[in-house]
Parts: C-alpha cells; structure tokens; sequence
C-alpha cells in the first residue's frame, strides 16, 4: 500500500529513519528489509516490519519514539496492537 497525503513520503521516511536509529539492537538485516520497503515507497509494509522486528527482539524504544510510531501507525492505517505490543515488558513474562 503506498501513502500519500499532505503528510509528504520524505516525512514519513525520516520517521521510519528515526524509529530505525532507536531500535538499539536491531539486526542489520531487518535494517536492510525496511530500508528497501523505504526506498520503494512500502510505507505500510515498512512500518509494520519494523514494528513486528522491534517486538520480536525485544527493543525497548523511548517513549516519544513510540509516540511518533503511534502515530504513524495510525496515519498509514495499521493495526493498533502493531504500537501496543512494543508497549509491554518483555521481562515481565
């Protein structure tokens, strides 16, 4: 799914860029995935790779970094539970 709105896909990029650098400990192939989905404007698809890959690795992200991915979520059109899940404790079970 490709997005366009007033929001402009350079916007949208440099978030995904932003929540990229955050995710301390992500795999450099994940990194490659999403810059690829980046590069050919598969924001959706971007987004919820790397949402899935966070969670899956258990990266804890910094609070306003979920915020924007929240709302990038929401303005691409993706699933809530994508944003919640990176909400919980990984070491809390």
């Amino acid at each position: 799914m490709r997005y366009r709105n007033h929001t402009g896909t350079r916007t949208i990029a440099v978030r995904l860029h932003h929540a990229m650098d955050a995710a301390i400990g992500l795999a450099p192939e994940d990194i490659s995935n999403v810059e690829m989905l980046i590069q050919v404007g598969e924001w959706l698809l971007a987004f919820e790779t790397l949402c899935t890959q966070v969670y899956e690795w258990e990266i804890s992200l910094p609070a306003g970094t979920l915020r924007d991915l929240e709302g990038l979520g929401s303005a691409l059109g993706s699933r809530a539970e994508l944003t919640e899940h990176l909400r919980e404790d990984p070491t809390n079970g």
